[in-house]
C-alpha cells in the first residue's frame, strides 16, 4: 500500500510514488515531537494551575473589597508567594523527613524505652521553655506581693551652686534656681534649689525677664515666642538668676536676669532680643546693659526675625 502520482508530456509519462512504510518511517518523529510539545504544555499549564490557584480565589475577594488596580495585583502576588513558600516548606520537611525522626526517636537501634523519654523530652522542650519565660514575666497578683523591709536611704543633699556651673556673665549674687513653668515669652515660674538673696525661699516663684517684653495674648508671634523660651528653657531646666530694678506696677512678677546653666551659656534676655522674640525696654535697663541690648534688637530689626517680621 502507498501514495503514486503520475502526469504525462506528450509521448512522456512520468510518475513516482510513496510506500506506506515510509510514509510511516518519515511522520513517525514529527507525532512523537508534537506529543512531546502536548505533553510539556499539559504539564506546565498543570503546574501554573496549581501554583497560581491562591491569586485566581483572592482576585475577586479584592475586587469586592474595592481595591485599586495595582493592590489587587500586589494581593494576588503574595497569595501566590504564600502558597509556594508553603508549598517550600512542606518539601523541606519530607527532604528531611529522616533527620526529623532521629530527633524525635533516636537513631536507629537504639532501645525502645529510651526513643519513648526522648521522643517526650523533645516534644514537650517548647511548650515547657515558653511557659517559664511566660510565669517569669507575668506581672505580680494584686494583694499577693511579701512584705519586705523598709530599706533605709540616705537624703539628696541640695546641689550647692558651682564656678563650673555658673555661666560666665552672672555676678556672683546669682542664685541658681530651676524652671516649673513658662507662660509666656518673658515670663516663667522658677523654684529656688536653696533659699538665698534673689528669692528667700524654695516655693514656686513668677519672674519676668528684665529689659525686654515679648509679645502676649493675641498679638503677632506671641504663640511663637512662648514655645521658643519653651524649648530653650524646658521644665526642670537648671539657670541662675540675679535680682534688676524696675518693674511694671504693684504686685508685678520680680524682674530678673537669667542665665542658663553651663559656663558658655549667654543671658537669655539678650538671646530674646537677638532672636527676635521680645522688645527692648528701655526704661528698665541703663547704661552698657541697655547699649548691648539695643544692638541686639537692631539686628534682629534689619534681619526681620522673629517679631520684626510682622506688619504695622
Amino acid at each position: 500500500m502507498g501514495i503514486g502520482v503520475g502526469f504525462g508530456l506528450g509521448p512522456v509519462r512520468v510518475s513516482t510514488g510513496v510506500s506506506s512504510r515510509t510514509l510511516a518511517q518519515g511522520c513517525l518523529p514529527l507525532f512523537v515531537f508534537g506529543l512531546i510539545i502536548w505533553m510539556v504544555k499539559a504539564i506546565l499549564t498543570a503546574l501554573y494551575v496549581f501554583l497560581s490557584w491562591p491569586s485566581r480565589v483572592v482576585g475577586p475577594v479584592a475586587r469586592q473589597a474595592g481595591l485599586d488596580h495595582v493592590y489587587q495585583v500586589g494581593v494576588q502576588w503574595a497569595a501566590a508567594a504564600l502558597w509556594v513558600e508553603f508549598l517550600l516548606v512542606i518539601l523541606g520537611l519530607l527532604v528531611a523527613a529522616s533527620e526529623i525522626r532521629n530527633l524525635f526517636l533516636g537513631a536507629p537501634g537504639m532501645k525502645s524505652s529510651a526513643r519513648f523519654w526522648r521522643f517526650w523530652a523533645v516534644t514537650l522542650f517548647v511548650p515547657v521553655t515558653a511557659a517559664t519565660v511566660g510565669m517569669a514575666q507575668a506581672p505580680e497578683p494584686v494583694g499577693t506581693k511579701m512584705a519586705t523591709s523598709p530599706v533605709i536611704t540616705k537624703a539628696t543633699p541640695t546641689p550647692t551652686p558651682t564656678s563650673e556651673s555658673r555661666p560666665a556673665g552672672a555676678p556672683a549674687s546669682a542664685q541658681q534656681a530651676i524652671v516649673m513653668t513658662v507662660s509666656s515669652g518673658d515670663t516663667l515660674g522658677v523654684k529656688a534649689i536653696a533659699p538665698g538673696s534673689v528669692l528667700p525661699s524654695t516655693n514656686q516663684t513668677v519672674v519676668r525677664l528684665l529689659g525686654i517684653a515679648a509679645p502676649h495674648g493675641a498679638e503677632c508671634k506671641a504663640d511663637w515666642a512662648t514655645g521658643l523660651l519653651t524649648s530653650y528653657l524646658p521644665r526642670s531646666s537648671h539657670i541662675w538668676i540675679a535680682r534688676g530694678a524696675g518693674s511694671r506696677g504693684a504686685g508685678a512678677p520680680l524682674a530678673v536676669y537669667l542665665w542658663k546653666e553651663g559656663s558658655d551659656r549667654a543671658m537669655v534676655n539678650a538671646w530674646l532680643l537677638v532672636n527676635g522674640a521680645a522688645r527692648l525696654e528701655t526704661t528698665e535697663v541703663r547704661g552698657e546693659v541697655q547699649r548691648k541690648f539695643a544692638e541686639y534688637e537692631s539686628k534682629a530689626r534689619a534681619a526681620h526675625r522673629g517679631i520684626h517680621s510682622c506688619a504695622g
